[in-house]
């Protein structure tokens, strides 16, 4: 079980651990309980953003439109864009995207 850090600014990073896998699914391991997120929607996600590079779009409070964090709660009720900051740490470590610093903001290039 990979133990890996969300993107972003070194202060801000998360350490987590998951199991499965992008093509799988994944599930993401909190201290108050695990999460899961479905093979479907990750599939959806870099089919949505192939080739691109997005913004992470991470705050709970106004995730930018286009970024990854709005799209993904477009994809599930239960998925926020906090979630998106854990699955595109997962992205990362998979290799299907890259994430980097423009400023404050967290970048995705994802893969195409």
């Amino acid at each position: 079980m990979p133990i890996i850090e969300t993107c972003g600014h070194e202060s801000k990073r998360t350490e987590f651990s998951y199991s499965g896998s992008v093509e799988q699914g994944v599930v993401i391991e909190f201290d108050s309980g695990n999460f899961e997120i479905d093979a479907n929607i990750i599939r959806s996600v870099i089919e949505n953003f192939s080739g691109q590079e997005v913004l992470g779009g991470f705050s709970m409070s106004d995730a930018p439109p286009g970024g990854v964090g709005a799209f993904l709660t477009q994809q599930a009720t239960k998925l926020t864009p906090r979630h998106a900051s854990f699955l595109c740490a997962i992205l990362n470590h998979e290799n299907h995207a890259k994430c980097s610093l423009s400023g404050n903001a967290v970048i995705i290039k994802f893969n195409g």
